[in-house]
């Protein structure tokens, strides 16, 4: 099962050769996209290698249940189509996040290992992108998927399930989910477990939130349960890879090797690249950087603007779309006073209040339900309620939508508008000038209730990278934190906004 911010949950059945029968199933957020989904993606595009057999009685006395059997390969079916991804590199890791970097092995072959042998939870580190864990989590995600309680009842008797909990740094949790679930204990579900974490989030005793415990007085942890792996960074030949899948899906500008060209020359663009869902940014984003660019190797580009080019690409996308396709009338005006004002400016406005709320409302939880009848009076009204101008803003962002369910398509772009919403981005005549200019204007003045003032950053290291990135694209905002620095000296109010200030100065 996966708890993670994003895709739907997936159940797929099949028997090991020893009892009892084995089911996969990822229970997450329904709204967790990202391209870099490693863990499920691994499971899923290889779910022919996990063991198949027909399915087997566990006892004497009970019988095969059809009806299960047939549910469990309808929802197989939906969910293998479902996770069908057009562009997929086989992930390589290290042991841990001590191993040495060039001690590397296929992922999804200690992933077969891990289920083949005793241990109960793998923990999966590195940049992947839960809610909160449900008492009886398995029960309630099959129920879901209209399975019966004598039908669940009798899979939690005599299955036991590999649980995919994809994205456990997005849950905002500290708890351990193997023993706060109960897993493997007696009478209880019988499952192996498969977290994926971002790395960055986690501290030194980390170990502690997914060891399983021992049995019992002290409950020590029972290392013997536990396997750890670390995701290693897009080595050149994957990234070569991932091209050669990405260019044949639909008509680009150049061919493999004009875009791996361009990487390979653009400065320090190859490592930025490592990251899968920084890659495709980069793809995304390339035409638009080197455009009217003769010589590739003076362009300096960091993650921030790629982050940029692409969040104006997809509204500039939306806009065009909205002009193109038929509207009503009222729609249509709304659009034409949107035009005027600017259609991508008011997205991106639209976005970065978003992401300020979601970290401000929902202790930075990325998910967001809108239920129209409980919600409308609500904050969340202001962001997904009926307004013509709000559904266009809304459909024309880079969300993602399953029934009341709402976020933002990574984790990363949620942080990448929080820090916007801190301080936004210069009005450059060129953003990939090789040399800096000083004389321009377009700093805003810092905000005294934004999150700079009201948020300690120093924990979300993604949001402070992309502020440092920003200084120094920006330098008049570096003599903006100096200035909040001093005004702490006199104001107790600004102690929050000065640690930030220097955390990010010193990082930049």
């Amino acid at each position: 099962m996966t708890n993670s911010r994003t895709q739907q949950q997936n159940v797929e059945s099949s028997t090991s050769s020893v009892e009892p029968s084995r089911m996969l199933i990822k229970v997450d957020d329904p709204l967790n996209f990202t391209s870099s989904n490693i863990i499920t993606t691994a499971l899923y595009q290889q779910t022919d290698q996990l063991p198949h057999t027909e399915p087997v009685a566990t006892s004497a006395r009970i019988q095969w249940i059809p009806s299960i059997e047939d549910a469990l390969l309808v929802l197989k079916k939906r969910r293998l189509e479902e996770e069908q991804q057009p562009v997929y590199i086989p992930p390589l890791a290290k042991a841990n996040l001590q191993a040495r970097d060039d001690d590397l092995f296929l992922l999804m072959d200690k992933v077969q290992e891990f289920l083949s042998s005793d241990r109960q939870v793998m923990l999966i580190l590195g940049d992947s992108a839960i809610r909160e864990p449900e008492d009886d989590m398995v029960g309630k995600q099959l129920r879901s998927h209209s399975f019966t309680r004598n039908q669940v009842q009798e899979m939690k008797q005599h299955r036991q399930f590999i649980l995919i909990c994809d994205g456990y740094d997005e849950s905002q949790l500290t708890a351990n989910l193997h023993a706060s679930n109960l897993f493997n204990c007696p009478n209880q579900w019988d499952v192996k477990l498969v977290i994926s974490c971002r790395s960055q989030y986690l501290g030194q005793d980390y170990h502690d939130r997914f060891v399983p415990q021992g049995v019992g007085h002290y409950n020590r942890p029972a290392f013997h349960l536990f396997q750890e792996a670390a995701i290693a960074p897009f080595s050149n030949e994957q990234i070569q890879d991932y091209v050669e899948q990405y260019v044949p899906l639909e008509p680009r500008l150049w061919t493999t090797q004009g875009y791996m060209d361009k990487l390979i020359t653009i400065p320090n663009l190859m490592d930025l690249v490592k990251n899968p869902f920084l890659l495709t940014l980069s793809l995304e984003a390339l035409p638009m950087v080197t455009e009217g660019k003769l010589d590739l190797s003076t362009i300096k580009i960091t993650r921030v603007q790629l982050y940029d080019i692409f969040v104006d690409h997809w509204l500039d996308v939306n806009k065009r779309r909205l002009q193109r396709i038929i509207l009503s009338k009222e729609d249509r005006a709304i659009l034409d006073d949107m035009l005027d004002t600017g259609f991508v400016s008011m997205g991106v406005e639209y976005c970065t209040r978003l992401a300020s709320a979601i970290f401000q409302k929902q202790e930075s939880n990325p998910v967001v339900q809108y239920v129209p009848s409980k919600d409308k009076k609500s904050w969340k009204a202001a962001f997904f309620g009926p307004d013509p101008e709000i559904r266009l803003l809304r459909e024309s962002s880079p969300l993602t939508r399953t029934g009341s369910l709402f976020q933002f398509l990574h984790r990363s772009m949620l942080e990448y508008f929080l820090s916007r919403a801190i301080f936004n981005r210069c009005d450059r005549s060129n953003d990939f000038s090789p040399q800096q200019d000083h004389d321009y204007a377009g700093v805003r003045t810092l905000d005294p209730h934004g999150p700079l003032f009201t948020r300690n950053l120093i924990a979300e290291s993604s949001v402070i990278q992309f502020l440092c990135e920003r200084v120094k694209q920006c330098p008049g905002v570096e003599e903006q934190l100096l200035a909040v620095i001093e005004q702490s000296k006199t104001n107790p109010t600004a102690s929050i906004a000065a640690a930030n200030a220097i955390t990010i100065l010193v990082r930049a």
